[in-house]
């Protein structure tokens, strides 16, 4: 049955096992309605810390509070949340030793860089934020081998997918430890001269004025003189080979938007598996400091060949995702959600499952002979904080400190540090606005009006100067926007309180609406690339268009609202309706329709299919129901719904959800929706009163519903059915299964 969405109904198929609901929307946006959500979550404070080896999602309201940590292990560094302080000079003194260790034991396959005696400096303030060699770092031998043996060990490792494989990383060395010694010990080969020939002398010549590749320094701030000339030389710290794509339903990213530890990154490209076409996918780096606002492409460095390589900096965030091998031929002046470019880099994801192996590099350091007596005369009580290593390179000490100050109630301190030893890491002021906003948050923070506001000029401080240091990073001017907010949340306590004056509200909304209206241009771009989902964007843009209601301007308002429901159009990843193909198996035929009306007035309620040929086959239908089954039976009565609205007995989960971890059964529904259900609506609507979409139809949302008419009935229900509502989208189309 199908109807517009724009009329309250109530489900009341009593009898029926399941029920998909499609909610449709047009990618045309222009006459959906969408709903709001109230308000906010709330910032998880106390978020999870993990880890995995798989990257982390970043997002806008919770900041990336699980980040890989320290791990100290001694007393005198304990990352519990307890209240044992901590010297800075003991904390310090166990990173400088972590440091050591990785560069160390972490990839001792690997090759360091032969010593450095003297390197030629180039002054240069603004270099260029990464380099990325026309010829290929890695031989096509190597490359291809590094790719055939990461293939076969995730074959081996991975769990029963149904084929969604979705991302996959793992470490090199336990992928090498895998393979015959004679391929391991080939593919090394490869990897040592591409380090020593091309990989190290890059980085050096490209970031020569790196305080990290200078000689080292002694407390008196010049050169140590016996020292003088001994460079600190670069190591790998960290190997993985990443893997996505090669199904229908896949993503397109092969990392989450992130920065990496250490100092400089290496991105090279393994290529993919088909051998058919293998350059109909490429791999690509999306490179935030890159977003530009000419076109969404400036923010990709690629496509890249095989064996052709990508070297940042560390503290740039960046993804490697697949890219079609014609990116930069399609002119694009589509700025919707729903861009050419976006289906292409969706379509490029499903051709071929790509590869890519990253390489993080940081520096030896050198120690002095003053450094190394000091520490022996020292050495008695481990606390001192004088170690016999070498210092970790300052980047890299206020990267692991951040990490160490997420186990710490005290973590402010510990970030303010962090801060001190690299004033140029935009990070560092953003993980120190979110905390003094979060302390702000924090039920338990029982301070007045006063301390509150101080805490909150803080927060705008740290952001402010986060966002002069790392300006295309939408997290920070989020945070800013939402620290702006409690500002004026404080300074109108205190107006009440003692009538004190501030500035005029429409000055301070301006300026949340300027921070947001930031963010979401810049989410937009990785939403439109594929990297990131529609969520944070959703959330900035219903923070984006609440502040511009406050500030009387509604028309405004609305056009945000209209970007709000353009997420709705690529909320689901079912197919879009391609207009004027149609392949249904049944020579073209329909479903016959009739129409449900009103009885007094013969107002057109709703259309109802008939006749012998059905949307769902039984096939479909088993097909579905059993995907369903199992998840339900996995659940083991967790909800797997993220509705709010759900009677008790009824068990109900999205059919994205089912598609994402089957893609057989992703193909199947895409074709019902091609074939049947789109040009079912099309073919009820024509005549509808309401201009029809002009842009194609596609799904906003979809849920599979099992009912249990026993439990209704024994709660005392007339029959199982969901909670009367309204849906989403435009069109509501309900099948009997």
């Amino acid at each position: 049955m199908m109807q517009p969405t724009n009329r309250f109904k109530k489900s009341i198929p009593v009898l029926l096992v399941g029920l998909p609901k499609f909610f449709l929307h047009s990618a045309a946006f222009t006459s959906a309605p969408c709903h709001l959500p109230l308000k906010f979550p709330h910032i998880n404070k106390d978020a999870h810390v993990s880890k995995e080896l798989a990257p982390r999602r970043p997002t806008l309201l919770r900041s990336e509070l699980a980040q890989n940590p320290v791990e100290p292990n001694s007393d005198s560094a304990s990352g519990s949340r307890g209240s044992k302080e901590v010297s800075y000079a003991a904390i310090l003194k166990v990173i400088d030793d972590f440091h050591q260790k990785d560069i160390t034991t972490a990839c001792p396959y690997l090759p360091k860089e032969p010593e450095v005696s003297s390197h030629s400096w180039v002054n240069n303030s603004s270099p260029k934020p990464y380099q990325s060699p026309i010829t290929p770092i890695l031989s096509p031998e190597t490359a291809n081998g590094l790719r055939s043996v990461a293939q076969s060990y995730f074959e081996q490792t991975r769990d029963e997918t149904r084929g969604a494989f979705g991302q996959e990383v793992a470490d090199l060395g336990r992928i090498l430890s895998t393979s015959s010694s004679s391929a391991s010990e080939e593919l090394k080969k490869g990897l040592y001269e591409a380090l020593i020939q091309q990989i190290y002398p890059l980085v050096r010549a490209s970031w020569s004025n790196h305080d990290a590749l200078l000689p080292s320094k002694n407390s008196h701030d010049h050169y140590d003189e016996e020292y003088s000339q001994q460079f600190p030389s670069l190591v790998v710290t960290s190997a993985t080979v990443a893997a996505a794509g090669g199904y229908p339903g896949a993503k397109g990213a092969m990392t989450t938007l992130e920065r990496d530890a250490g100092l400089f990154t290496v991105h090279i490209d393994l290529g993919n598996e088909n051998e058919a076409n293998p350059h109909d996918a490429m791999g690509g780096i999306y490179l935030e400091s890159l977003v530009s606002s000419d076109t969404i492409t400036e923010a990709v460095v690629g496509p890249l060949s095989l064996g052709q390589a990508v070297i940042h900096r560390s503290n740039e965030r960046t993804a490697a995702f697949i890219v079609p091998a014609n990116l930069r031929d399609v002119a694009d002046s589509n700025q919707s959600l729903d861009s050419t470019t976006r289906r292409n880099i969706i379509q490029a994801a499903e051709t071929s499952r790509h590869y890519g192996l990253r390489l993080v590099l940081t520096t030896t350091g050198v120690a002095s002979s003053k450094r190394n007596e000091t520490a022996k005369e020292n050495d008695g009580d481990g606390l001192s904080g004088v170690s016999t290593q070498p210092e970790a390179p300052a980047e890299e000490r206020a990267y692991r400190l951040r990490n160490f100050a997420r186990f710490r109630e005290d973590r402010i301190r510990y970030l303010t540090l962090a801060g001190l030893l690299d004033v140029d890491d935009h990070e560092n002021h953003l993980w120190l606005g979110f905390d003094y906003i979060a302390r702000v948050d924090n039920p338990e923070y029982r301070v007045d009006v006063n301390q509150r506001l101080s805490d909150v000029n803080k927060a705008i401080f740290h952001l402010e100067k986060a966002a002069e240091l790392g300006p295309r990073d939408a997290r920070v001017h989020f945070q800013l926007a939402t620290a702006l907010g409690a500002k004026m949340d404080c300074e109108k306590s205190l107006m009440k309180e003692n009538s004190a004056k501030s500035e005029t509200e429409a000055i301070q909304l301006s300026r949340v609406a300027a921070a947001l209206e930031r963010s979401a241009i810049l989410e937009s771009t990785a939403v439109k690339l594929g990297i990131n989902g529609i969520n944070d964007l959703a959330t900035c843009l219903h923070a984006l268009a609440e502040t511009r209601c406050k500030m009387g301007e509604f028309d405004k308002a609305l056009d945000v609202i209209d970007r709000w429901a353009e997420c709705g159009s690529i909320r689901s990843d079912l197919a879009i309706e391609n207009v004027g193909k149609i392949d249904n198996g049944t020579g073209g035929r329909l479903p016959m329709i009739e129409w449900l009306k009103t009885s007094d007035t013969n107002h057109k309620i709703a259309v109802k299919t008939i006749g012998d040929v059905p949307v769902f086959t039984e096939d479909d239908i088993s097909m579905l129901r059993d995907a369903a089954d199992r998840r339900f039976s996995h659940a083991n009565g967790v909800p797997t719904s993220r509705y709010t609205m759900q009677y008790e007995g009824n068990s109900e989960v999205h059919l994205d959800d089912l598609c994402a971890a089957d893609p057989s059964l992703k193909m199947r529904i895409d074709k019902i929706l091609q074939n049947k259900v789109y040009p079912l609506v099309r073919k009820a609507f024509a005549n509808d009163d309401e201009d029809s979409p002009e842009g194609p139809l596609c799904v906003y949302d979809s849920i599979f519903v099992r009912y249990n008419g026993d439990q209704a009935r024994a709660l005392g229900r007339d029959g199982a059915s969901q909670p009367l509502h309204q849906d989403g989208g435009i069109y509501s189309i309900n099948i009997a299964l």
